[in-house]
């Protein structure tokens, strides 16, 4: 029996950049397990536009198909091709993509819980991502009365641009919005920028601005001073499903007519946001034992215990300044831990992770789950190859 030749595949991807070579981890962990796949990649600069692909002629293609220019090279290619690409709403091909509305909400979560009431997105203007981010954000504030500035600039994708380019808009926006406040930026690097513009004018981040960004690239994150809470996409388990898809549709199996949706990883929590927009010392106190106890089984009558005040006072003053009660502050503080340790050991059995966060058991840990992602532990972590 002849040997079938291995299939050749094109990724189309900047695998020099961190979240991506995550993405990338995913595909190769796919194929390894299930295919005969050879890797197309550009091996000085680690990214193969999709228009180098012009004329090529091999099996299938995954790539971020981000201008006009690359969906037009990608779709002279006799193969399948999925996209990972969210800068336009609509998609040529089949596509896999984090959610994105569900990102924002969750960066709006993790500033609500240090108490910030005045806040701001910075975004990029007719990007989808975006856009979706910027809707999640502000959709998540606005449910709890809340007001959001919002600053967007045009989009430099593709694009050889001025190390200052948009560096004084972003100053001058920074200025019009009373301190404390706290900025979510449409990815790392713009998250950067907001830092190093707080810098020049003066403001401290964090005591003044905290700061968010989206993808958790460790390079932009670490190399920022303070250095950059951000949130992780889950790009492996972005990449295993891309892979997957292009197998079945390599084998000719239907095309999917909506986007694979993977939720999101957790926030990898720096000390761009580690500080707390609370003024009143006991209300402080009672945030700071709630954060130093939560992974014990503790409710609310013990943060009363703990506290001058009454069970009253709390509760009014939580809500005035978090927007939350007590005991669902206690919630959020275990569902991001466990999201966290879901995301950074997604082999640790549900049972253990409700252990170290707090819970009494797996059936708590998944109702939280429930009610905040729609569903259990154990689906969030990734599901069998």
């Amino acid at each position: 029996m002849k040997r079938r030749k291995p299939l050749e595949i094109a990724l189309a991807i900047n695998v020099g950049i961190t979240h991506l070579e995550r993405v990338v981890r995913g595909i190769r962990e796919y194929a390894e397990r299930h295919t005969d796949w050879r890797f197309l990649i550009s091996p000085e600069t680690h990214y193969l536009s999709p228009a180098a692909l012009e004329g090529w002629e091999g099996d299938g293609v995954i790539a971020l198909a981000n201008s006009d220019d690359d969906i037009r090279v990608l779709k002279s290619l006799n193969c399948p091709v999925v996209n990972l690409s969210g800068a336009a709403g609509a998609s040529a091909f089949p596509r896999v993509r984090p959610d994105y509305g569900q990102i924002g909400r969750m960066a709006a979560w993790h500033l609500l819980d240090r108490g910030y009431r005045r806040f701001g997105f910075y975004g990029i203007a007719d990007i989808w991502y975006s856009e979706c981010y910027e809707s999640g954000f502000h959709n998540e504030l606005s449910s709890r009365g809340l007001e959001c500035s919002v600053l967007r600039v045009p989009a430099t994708l593709g694009e050889k641009t001025r190390w200052d380019i948009g560096q004084g808009e972003l100053e001058l926006w920074l200025g019009t919005i009373k301190p404390p406040f706290a900025v979510m930026a449409a990815h790392d690097p713009r998250a950067a920028m907001v830092i190093r513009a707080c810098e020049r004018v003066g403001l401290r981040v964090p005591e003044d601005v905290a700061v968010i960004g989206v993808n958790n690239d460790s390079v932009a994150c670490e190399s920022c001073r303070p250095p950059l809470t951000s949130i992780e996409r889950n790009d492996a388990e972005i990449g295993l499903e891309a892979a997957r898809l292009l197998d079945r549709l390599i084998e000719e199996k239907p095309k999917p007519t909506e986007d694979k949706v993977v939720v999101p990883g957790a926030v990898q929590d720096r000390l761009s946001t580690d500080s707390l927009a609370v003024d009143h010392p006991d209300l402080l106190k009672a945030i700071e034992y709630s954060r130093e106890h939560f992974r014990e089984q503790i409710g609310v009558a013990d943060i009363v215990e703990a506290n001058p005040r009454s069970r009253r006072w709390l509760e009014d003053a939580f809500a005035e300044n978090l927007g939350c009660t007590p005991r669902s502050f206690l919630f959020r503080l275990r569902i991001r831990k466990a999201q966290k340790l879901l995301t950074d050991t997604p082999d640790m059995l549900p049972g253990e992770v409700a252990v170290q966060c707090g819970y009494s058991g797996t059936r708590q840990l998944n109702a939280h789950f429930r009610a905040e992602m729609g569903m259990t532990a154990k689906e969030f972590t990734r599901a069998p190859i």
